[in-house]
């Protein structure tokens, strides 16, 4: 539950609202920062002696909400977990890890667990499970399953992750009990490690660009006392909004076997399987994020895919630098655009040309 000034039909986040307004009023002090406002029936009877009412937001948002939130930019601060459940950050107020085997939607880095660690725009982050609820050491083996899973998934798809950390663990001051939101992050690594004796999963996230707060000099600002600092954005930008979901329906489709050379590749997280793009996304080809614009590719013929070495016949005939190699399998429900492959052949042909 969130509250708002309602403006010409609009809400507006009446914690910033408060704080230009204690510049108005104040205009040798300035706007406060936002950090100095809990939110709530606080802010509320504070702008009420501006002539401001707010009304309450009490549309809860969904659960599973893969990338940004709506008016939760990196560097919005919550009094506690229960505000950033209700704001739709991190949709649990208990558990680290906020998803499911197929998907992880966020993390949360909280006090007490010396595993975790953050150095410059990368965070260290150890899989949730096996832990002692009072001491939080280590008592058993962790599983790959349920969210611990589900980040494994998205460094498959390359799906970010929204990162929400106590401001404690970046201060190391126990009396820093907010939390903030550093925005979006990419699992670039995962693997196993031991942690007191005992089978840990260790994740590396790294911050995505103009989408996140750098975690170290966030913990600088926050020791000194300093507002946090937004992240370094142009005033314009030309961004390409994926659909995960799409790459997921392709690898479904085929069971992640490659539709070039038939390899289907078996990890210990499980199967594993490319979506690549035919006609590629963003300008200046401008390529739809469809399903009918992708296949089901292993990582080598990806590769050779994107590399320009492997093109498509009309009649479905795989080509390897002008040599037949095979025919593309195409599944019943793939409704498959050939007109991108026939794209894709010609700009290929035309890059051999050139080199």
């Amino acid at each position: 539950m969130r509250y708002f000034a309602e403006v010409n039909g609009m809400l507006i986040d009446s914690k910033p609202l408060l704080a230009v307004a204690y510049g108005k009023q104040h205009p040798a002090r300035g706007p406060l920062s936002v950090r100095l406002f809990s939110g709530g029936e606080e802010t509320r009877r504070a702008l009420k002696r501006f002539g401001i009412e707010l009304v309450i937001n009490a549309i809860e948002p969904p659960g599973r909400m893969y990338g940004e939130i709506p008016d939760c930019p990196p560097g919005t601060t919550f009094k506690d977990r229960r505000e950033a459940f209700d704001a739709g950050v991190h949709r649990t107020t208990q558990a680290g890890i906020a998803g499911q085997a197929g998907g992880t939607q966020s993390i949360c880095l909280s006090d007490g667990y010396s595993d975790d660690e953050i150095q410059g725009d990368l965070i260290t982050y150890t899989g949730a499970g096996g832990r002692d609820a009072n001491t939080g050491r280590h008592i058993a083996d962790q599983k790959l399953e349920k969210g611990n899973l589900g980040l494994v998934e998205n460094y498959k798809l390359g799906r970010p992750v929204r990162v929400l950390v106590k401001e404690s663990v970046l201060t190391a001051r126990k009396a820093h009990n907010q939390y903030v939101y550093l925005g979006l992050f990419t699992v670039t690594n995962w693997g196993w490690g031991t942690r007191d004796g005992w089978k840990v999963l260790i994740y590396q996230l790294r911050v995505v660009a103009g989408e996140s707060l750098l975690p170290g000099e966030l913990a600088t600002a926050l020791t000194r006392g300093e507002d946090v600092t937004p992240p370094r954005r142009s005033a314009h930008v030309n961004r390409i909004t994926r659909n995960y979901d799409v790459a997921a329906s392709v690898k479904r489709l085929y069971d992640n076997a490659c539709q070039i050379c038939g390899t289907r590749l078996v990890t210990a997280a499980g199967p594993y399987s490319e979506g690549a793009h035919i006609r590629p996304l963003g300008i200046p080809h401008n390529g739809p994020d469809t399903l009918e614009n992708i296949l089901c590719l292993c990582p080598n013929c990806h590769v050779l895919f994107d590399g320009h070495a492997l093109t498509v016949r009309p009649d479905s005939t795989v080509m390897n630098l002008g040599r037949p190699t095979g025919k593309l399998k195409v599944a019943e429900g793939h409704g498959l655009n050939f007109e991108h492959l026939a794209y894709q052949e010609q700009f290929s042909t035309a890059y051999s040309e050139l080199s």
